[in-house]
């Protein structure tokens, strides 16, 4: 097996990289909360290198998700919510010592099922309708379309 063309590689570089990035965003945003006394400027220079960090691993994680067709930008989406309320908890119980509420563990299970009927196509197949191309490129190239034809 050739690791260097295998989509399986692509696969676990976008969905790390994805994580990495959201895991640093999310971290960010909730960083200086146990600070009550910081100023705006105290604030935003804590928190600004996990956004700048979060724009650079999750630009290479789309760049990544798009040219190798591994999900389309509603997909890039769902999984940003995913993973973003997955470490809110994650913050929430840990970080912030809050109580986790069964309500918000069903609320993560709607959205891993929303995530899957999205990625998986499985209304389409369900209703026997062809799987939608993701991501083909224009003639010159540059912009990202969905394909819904039959």
């Amino acid at each position: 097996m050739n690791l260097g063309n295998s989509k399986i590689i692509y696969y676990v570089l976008y969905y790390a990289l994805f994580a990495i990035g959201q895991a640093l965003s999310m971290w960010g945003q909730y960083v200086t909360l146990p600070y009550t006394n910081l100023t705006y400027w105290q604030a935003f220079s804590m928190a600004i290198p996990f956004a700048w960090s979060n724009w650079l691993f999750t630009t290479f994680a789309i760049d990544i998700g798009h040219t190798h067709d591994i999900a389309s930008p509603t997909q890039d989406t769902f999984l940003l919510i995913v993973l973003q309320f997955t470490y809110l908890l994650i913050i929430n119980r840990f970080y912030l010592k809050k109580h986790i509420t069964k309500s918000d563990l069903y609320a993560l299970f709607i959205i891993l099922i929303g995530y899957a009927v999205s990625l998986f196509h499985l209304i389409s197949k369900a209703l026997g309708k062809k799987e939608p191309k993701l991501n083909k490129k224009t003639e010159d190239g540059e912009e990202f379309i969905l394909d819904n034809s039959p």
